[in-house]
């Protein structure tokens, strides 16, 4: 298997780092706004592409095409190492912070909370791991494809009936973080079966049929998301469940059609041609190339903006204002980050204990 980067998912990585930041600023920065519907898309978009990113390249294959088992002590390393360092850290620096988001002001509490305290990821991603082991395991004996996928569905329903037992997302409360790796689990595990079934996948991401069904679903399916409220039916607790569960999936992949559709060619254009990229296809290759830095330090430089929140209200949250705004505070947080990557990398061990970075030389 080639290590070669993928242009592409280094880009989407970068917008939807992008995105996360921009997410915060309006949720934590701003607050209040959480109905806009640029923060709903948001929402609904940018985790969905790194999930499914990181089961593409999760995806290993042997010399007769069968999965390969990650290396968990790797994942480890990279994913749980920081977040064991970094979110005492955060606990210790949130009140010192300014900012009024309801967080914890202890570990105990962050590690109980639903979200983490937005630090969920790292947790959910190495858990992620941690299931498709075994069934890496299974699907290598399962040599049918209609076998693999009842087995993926099968796991599915077990991690739902386990998130409904042990997660509580209204009362805050999941220790071992089973709702979100429920909620995640069918967009990474579509990330390994589309590197399986790669050219199947690729052609359906450069089909115009698909790309127009996929619009069609992903609009239909984040409206019902997004906009539960404006359906009565959907008001029980148990459909809205059975909405995130049964919709979500679609939803996301359809989003991964239309992400690739977009993103590949532009990319291709970009990178691969004879003129030099443009700043803001370089801008967003770096970002993805730092995104797992930025996710875990931008906290520490977000900054109270509630004085802007009766403003955007009275522009009726519309998508064009917010976003301006959002973005030119996001591009100087990341920007800041950045220079703290580029200060934390020049050791390997302060790089390796913040960021996730190997300590072995590159």
């Amino acid at each position: 298997m080639s290590s070669k980067r993928i242009q592409h998912f280094d880009v989407l990585k970068g917008i939807a780092i992008f995105m996360v930041v921009m997410g915060h600023v309006i949720a934590m920065c701003i607050r209040g706004l959480d109905g806009a519907f640029l923060f709903k898309f948001i929402e609904q978009t940018h985790m969905p592409i790194f999930f499914f990113i990181s089961g593409y390249l999760t995806y290993a294959a042997t010399e007769r095409n069968l999965f390969k088992t990650p290396n968990l002590k790797k994942r480890f390393m990279q994913l749980i190492i920081p977040f064991l360092v970094i979110t005492p850290l955060w606990v210790l620096y949130f009140p010192h912070s300014g900012l009024q988001s309801p967080l914890s002001d202890n570990l105990p509490a962050l590690y109980r909370a639903y979200w983490k305290d937005g630090y969920w990821f790292t947790l959910c991603l190495f858990e992620l791991f941690l299931v498709y082991y075994p069934l890496s395991l299974l699907l290598r004996r399962l040599r049918r494809a209609w076998m693999q996928i009842a087995a993926i569905v099968a796991t599915y329903a077990l991690l739902i009936g386990l998130a409904v037992l042990f997660s509580n997302e209204e009362a805050n409360v999941d220790y071992p973080g089973l709702g979100l790796l429920a909620r995640f689990f069918p967009i990474f595990i579509m990330g390994v079966m589309a590197h399986h079934w790669r050219k199947a996948f690729d052609k359906a991401c450069h089909n115009s049929s698909w790309i127009a069904a996929a619009t069609v679903t992903f609009a239909i399916a984040f409206f019902i998301v997004a906009y539960r409220w404006d359906m009565p039916w959907a008001e029980n607790n148990a459909v809205a469940s059975a909405i995130n569960y049964l919709l979500m999936p679609p939803m996301q992949l359809s989003l991964i059609v239309l992400a690739i559709a977009m993103a590949e060619p532009w990319c291709h254009r970009e990178f691969l041609s004879d003129g030099k990229p443009g700043r803001l296809a370089r801008y967003f290759d770096l970002m993805g190339h730092k995104s797992l830095g930025i996710y875990l330090l931008h906290y520490f430089f977000l900054f109270p903006l509630t004085a802007l929140q009766e403003p955007l209200r009275q522009m009726a949250l519309s998508a064009v204002p917010l976003a301006v705004v959002s973005a030119t505070v996001a591009f100087a947080i990341v920007a800041v980050t950045l220079l703290v990557i580029y200060a934390l990398e020049r050791s390997r061990l302060l790089a390796f204990l913040f960021l996730g970075q190997p300590m072995s030389p590159r």
